[in-house]
């Protein structure tokens, strides 16, 4: 039996045998789906061995004399009637039928569920077909998502008839099951009766990236182009070879290429896409999604990757229909989990989108970029240390990405601890090149919140307003159109005296530049020779401290005030929303006082309001 209470995080996996996946796959869902802050129990029984969950993460895997439990997170009680361990992280207790489990260290513990990883697809099936007839049943069935028939079809194909086609078929087949040691023997032996084969390179590359060898795959993929230029599959595997090494420029030309030697390959179209997304270019990346569903509708990458072009495009019932039909075309991809859930969030169901990317990140554990995803859902949830654990998890997977490390320094900002949050935000600038940090790696999400939240709040908390101004203005120079950088700059001459104009300007500048946005502009800010105290009650910048991480539709309140001698009374509120492509704002900023000396009394009322429209992807 399995304790799941409000601090634990279920991740069950290869619990039954292959051909009962789809069926496992919906029973965790629904045990997702049904997980709340209450305690809840979930049965798990082997012949063999039985586990207790005191932790977060964990996989069991049951053959027929044995079973065994790996701990990744958090702590397992493995038991059976023979006896009893206690698992820790990095280490697995394993039981043979009649005998007491016994514990082992494991050295890479994520290597023991290396089958559960998502391996992304390059190979067309129609492509496959086309180079030997004898595949086209086989083809059509992995075409479809049908694993189990798509692997009967190719037993039926004569042994003379099983070349080097038949075998990278079969491998991509079953790395979409996550049969890793079965898939490589077939490209081994590809490998071996041509050791430049073009497409066995590519899936060997695949395998690299899935599991974070990126140095390895980026030498297989540039080898599997260089030995058959037009392959797409060689393309497609170097895109996202160079994309693990961080160069999704480099990707997209490898895509552009790609398509231009294949222009009805779907897999190309789409990938092509997903790079385009990642540079920001939305309506380019918008028109291949479409070619690539226009090409092959019924592939499930193609309808993931419009739905989230849509998303990028705020388009949020458009991007979620995609996101469904995706799921029904192929329920294994993580990232058409990770949209339905950001689609969702994005509606305003937090809950209901965290369950998604919860699911998400149980298709694709190693995935840092995930795991940093689901930290930004249990910091809105306010579930902590859920989040935390999320976020040294993404850290632990992949130390180049800046992302995690950015979130997790505004969930320190949020609990008052600036100097832990300053390191935190500096170890995320080294990572992204000394850039402005409040970019990360995917911007797929509406997260402009996350964007928009003011770093200059932690150098202010610390006194470190000139490092606040040099940093702001670094940011600018590298990008002259980032509104988050002008909102940081404007935060920080807050507390710099005969900076007025400086900062109402860049304010103006941040409005106009700005996305969507849920953050307020407090009427204070925009008004200049308030001639107040700045360092105190109403005129402190902080409503933007607690906001979510999420961009989301709905209403936020903010109110702050002050009272003090002199009959010095002062208070400011302003009242915000966003509901799809309209956000809204409108503020009122009180200060009076008698003064500190006859005549000096002082009489301040700002009123503000503020609408924005996004007419398309390109113009507010």
């Amino acid at each position: 039996m399995l304790r799941i209470d409000q601090n634990t995080t279920l991740r069950l996996i290869d619990i039954v045998p292959d051909e009962e996946e789809t069926s496992f796959f919906d029973l965790v869902r629904g045990a997702l789906q049904s997980f709340s802050r209450k305690p809840k129990y979930i049965k798990v029984n082997t012949p063999y061995l039985n586990g207790s969950v005191e932790g977060t993460e964990f996989a069991i895997r049951v053959k027929d004399d044995r079973a065994t439990i790996t701990v990744l997170e958090g702590q397992v009680l493995a038991s059976n009637d023979q006896g009893e361990v206690t698992v820790q992280p990095g280490e697995a207790a394993q039981a043979l039928k009649g005998q007491a489990p016994t514990r082992e260290i494991v050295v890479n513990p994520r290597d023991r569920v290396q089958w559960a990883l998502f391996y992304p697809p390059i190979l067309s099936a129609q492509t496959a077909a086309a180079s030997s007839p004898s595949l086209q049943a086989a083809a059509n069935c992995a075409a479809n998502g049908n694993v189990a028939c798509a692997l009967v079809e190719l037993e039926k194909v004569p042994s003379r008839q099983r070349n080097a086609d038949h075998l990278l078929l079969r491998s991509s087949v079953l790395l979409a099951v996550g049969r890793i040691d079965e898939a490589r023997t077939d490209i081994d032996a590809a490998l071996r009766a041509d050791p430049n084969a073009g497409a066995a390179l590519a899936l060997r590359s695949i395998i690299n990236v899935a599991q974070s060898r990126n140095d390895e795959a980026l030498a297989d993929a540039q080898r599997a182009v260089e030995s058959d230029p037009t392959s797409s599959a060689a393309s497609i595997a170097l895109s996202y070879a160079q994309q693990a090494n961080l160069d999704i420029t480099g990707a997209r030309d490898s895509l552009l290429k790609a398509v231009e030697s294949n222009p009805n390959d779907a897999l190309a179209w789409a990938r092509l896409a997903e790079t385009q997304l990642m540079l920001g270019g939305r309506r380019s990346a918008r028109a291949s999604a479409e070619r690539a569903v226009e090409i092959d509708p019924n592939l499930g990458r193609t309808q993931s990757v419009l739905g989230f072009a849509a998303l990028a495009e705020i388009d949020t019932a458009s991007a979620q229909t995609a996101f469904e039909q995706a799921i029904v075309l192929d329920a294994s991809d993580p990232r058409s989990h990770l949209g339905r859930g950001l689609a969702k969030i994005r509606q305003g169901m937090l809950t209901e989108g965290r369950v998604d990317i919860e699911a998400a990140v149980a298709l694709a554990s190693n995935n840092a970029l995930l795991r940093a995803y689901l930290g930004k859902a249990y910091f809105d949830e306010k579930r902590g240390p859920l989040d935390m654990t999320q976020f040294d998890v993404a850290k632990e997977l992949d130390p180049l990405d800046p992302t995690a490390f950015f979130y997790d320094a505004i969930r320190l900002q949020t609990e008052n601890r600036p100097v832990e949050a300053l390191g935190e935000l500096e170890a995320s600038i080294e990572r992204n090149d000394n850039r402005a940090v409040y970019r990360g790696r995917l911007l797929l999400d509406q997260d402009r919140a996350a964007r928009g939240t003011s770093q200059a709040r932690i150098y202010n908390d610390l006194g470190f307003e000139q490092l606040g101004i040099n940093e702001s203005t670094r940011s600018l120079a590298l990008d002259p159109a980032n509104a988050s950088a002008h909102r940081f700059l404007s935060d920080t001459y807050r507390q710099v005296p005969r900076r007025e104009i400086s900062r109402v300007s860049e304010l103006l500048q941040a409005q106009l530049l700005q996305d969507i946005n849920l953050n307020p502009a407090q009427p204070s800010i925009a008004a200049t020779n308030l001639n107040i105290v700045t360092a105190g009650g109403p005129a402190t910048p902080g409503f933007n401290e607690f906001t979510p991480l999420f961009q989301s539709n709905g209403v936020q309140v903010n109110l702050s005030g002050l009272v003090g001698n002199n009959d010095t009374t002062g208070w400011e509120g302003v009242v915000s929303g966003i509901y799809e492509k309209l956000s809204v704002s409108a503020g009122r900023f009180d200060y009076d006082t008698d003064g500190w000396r006859p005549n000096n009394d002082l009489d301040n009322e700002v009123n503000n309001f503020y609408a924005q429209v996004a007419v398309s992807a390109q113009f507010n």
